[in-house]
């Protein structure tokens, strides 16, 4: 790999979790977005399943824009033939704006501030998991929560960056 030192997605892939979500896409996923677009950074799930959802057609992944509600969308996907999920979000977490994160949903435990929907994404979570679904996070540190339209510059190039790292690493259905 080159230096790449405004690459948002550097340390993601040098740590191993770009590999690790290209290998999830490669079975049945389902992609989550959740967030509020009318919350500047907090419409980062939302605008990466936008992004991507009409690229995966053909492929194992299916993508829901749930806003800010993943709870509404849980039975639904509980039902769904896919055996993982990835909820994308803004997540308070280590690390500058833009900054990625990735792993099981369970292992970000209950800590108050790593998800802006915290609450809803655990219940969600829990529910799925007894649902046989192995659930994931894919979030990234927002600059901005606050009123208004649009991701912040730092944030907008994660989300373009992890547009594409999903585009080319879904694979199509096996016969």
């Amino acid at each position: 790999m080159t230096d790449r030192p405004n690459d948002p997605l550097r340390d993601f892939e040098a740590g191993g979790a770009a590999a690790r979500l290209a290998g999830l896409l490669r079975e049945p996923t389902c992609l989550v977005g959740v967030g509020h677009i009318l919350r500047r950074d907090d419409g980062f799930g939302p605008w990466v399943a936008g992004a991507v959802r009409g690229g995966l057609s053909g492929t194992n992944v299916r993508v829901i824009d749930a806003e800010d509600v993943p709870e509404n969308f849980a039975p639904v996907i509980a039902r769904d033939d896919c055996r993982n999920v990835v909820f994308i979000d803004a997540v308070t977490a280590e690390g500058p704006p833009g900054s990625v994160v990735f792993g099981p949903l369970a292992d970000f435990g209950e800590a108050e501030s790593f998800s802006t929907h915290r609450l809803a994404l655990s219940l969600s979570g829990k529910f799925l998991e007894a649902a046989g679904k192995r659930v994931f996070l894919l979030g990234a540190v927002p600059a901005d929560l606050g009123f208004g339209a649009g991701l912040t510059d730092a944030v907008a190039r994660t989300a373009a960056s992890l547009r594409d790292l999903i585009l080319r690493s879904a694979a199509p259905p096996s016969d």
